[in-house]
Formats: structure tokens, sequence, C-alpha cells
């Protein structure tokens, strides 16, 4: 078998904490990123005809409302 010293053992142990803990903050970063990116890509409509506020994709100047079709464009600030 092998034979460890105390303090490399310590070590390998520190060694591999750091390393997960690096491959997790890294694979949470890309995720946030990507969650962020779809919801900025989206665009807020306000039905005139039923008064419902809803977000499509930002390509599209006009989206129809979910709740009864009206065809609307979209919010300007």
């Amino acid at each position: 078998m092998f034979n460890l010293d105390f303090s490399l053992f310590i070590l390998l142990g520190i060694a591999i904490g750091v390393v997960l803990i690096i491959g997790l903050w890294l694979y949470y970063d890309r995720r946030d990123q990507r969650v962020y990116e779809t919801e900025r890509s989206q665009s807020l409509f306000h039905c005139l005809k039923c008064g419902h506020t809803y977000a499509a994709p930002r390509c599209n100047p006009a989206a129809n409302c979910p709740n009864c079709g009206f065809e609307n464009s979209k919010l300007k600030f």
C-alpha cells in the first residue's frame, strides 16, 4: 500500500477541497450568466385590450397577448 506522511495527506485534502470549490464556482458562475442573458434578452409588453403585462423575446417588435391574443407593440421607456 501507499505510505503517506500525515502532512502530505492534509495537503492533498486541502488541494482537493480548493479544486472542488473553484470548480463549483465556475459552474455556478456560467449557469447564472446564461440565466441572466436569457432574462436580459426579453422585452416587456402591455396589452391595451385586457391590461396584461408579459415578456417576449427581444427580437419581436410586436407580440400577441397570451390572455386575449391581441397584438401589442413593446413598451418604450
